[in-house]
């Protein structure tokens, strides 16, 4: 059982046991019936605690809230101190947070750490598996997380879902570097995976209208051009918190 092919376009390897032989076909029916295009995509080495995604460069692609400490174990000031934390409201507006661009989860299950109970949305089908299949890992090892993801396309999501939510949080794809320094290897994977949000400024409309949120922020570099004119900022050393939509 070392290799296993489902399908043509999606290989996995290292399927050497049930669940990894069961978790495999369970990834392919999603991908197949999201029409994903696996052509860029390797293999996905199946003997690891998280799925390794390679794709055809040999750039590795992999997401592990319990063993990854430095992206998903930092160190917390608490809800009313964190940067982000007090972007949200600390926590005045309600704990229900929307994310409407999970990614790798990172800012999702901080968020989550800090006592906000987030519903993250995901529209690529392969980070989407992922990220479920390193939640079900972080249940599975006692890290207790009030965290779901959920797939779909936020604009979607927005302009169709009826349940309500505090506060809304969205972290659209930063704007490409100019200087010659690239990314690390996951992030060069990461945006040939998920391409750019061009409809950002169009989610972040339909988000201040949304049913019920009192507040909306998004997450950008220090020096990006706003999506719509904020209401108010919070910043950081490289982040800043664009704050939209506040209703006291």
């Amino acid at each position: 059982m070392g290799r296993h092919h489902l399908s043509s376009q999606i290989n996995f390897t290292n399927v050497n046991t049930t669940q990894a032989a069961q978790t495999a076909k369970q990834w392919t029916e999603f991908l197949l019936h999201n029409n994903f295009n696996a052509g860029f995509i390797r293999e996905i080495d199946m003997s690891a605690n998280c799925p390794a995604i390679f794709d055809n460069d040999g750039n590795k692609f992999c997401i592990n809230f319990v063993d990854n400490k430095q992206n998903y174990h930092k160190k917390k000031a608490g809800i009313k101190s964190e940067l982000i934390s007090k972007a949200l409201g600390t926590g005045r507006y309600g704990l229900k947070v929307l994310d409407l661009s999970a990614g790798l989860g990172i800012d999702s299950v901080f968020l989550a750490q800090l006592g906000y109970e987030v519903t993250a949305l995901e529209r690529n089908p392969l980070i989407y598996l992922a990220l479920n299949e390193a939640a079900q890992h972080a249940a599975d090892n006692g890290m207790s997380l009030n965290l779901k993801f959920e797939f779909g396309d936020s604009l979607n999501y927005l302009l169709q879902n009826k349940n309500k939510t505090d506060v809304i949080y969205f972290d659209p794809m930063f704007p490409e570097k100019t200087k010659s320094a690239l990314p690390r290897q996951e992030m060069v994977f990461f945006r040939n995976l998920v391409g750019s949000d061009d409809d950002a400024a169009q989610v972040l409309e339909a988000a201040m209208s949304f049913n019920g949120a009192k507040r909306v922020v998004v997450k950008r570099p220090i020096k990006a051009p706003q999506l719509l004119n904020p209401h108010s900022s919070t910043e950081g050393k490289l982040i800043r918190f664009d704050i939209y939509g506040v209703r006291l």
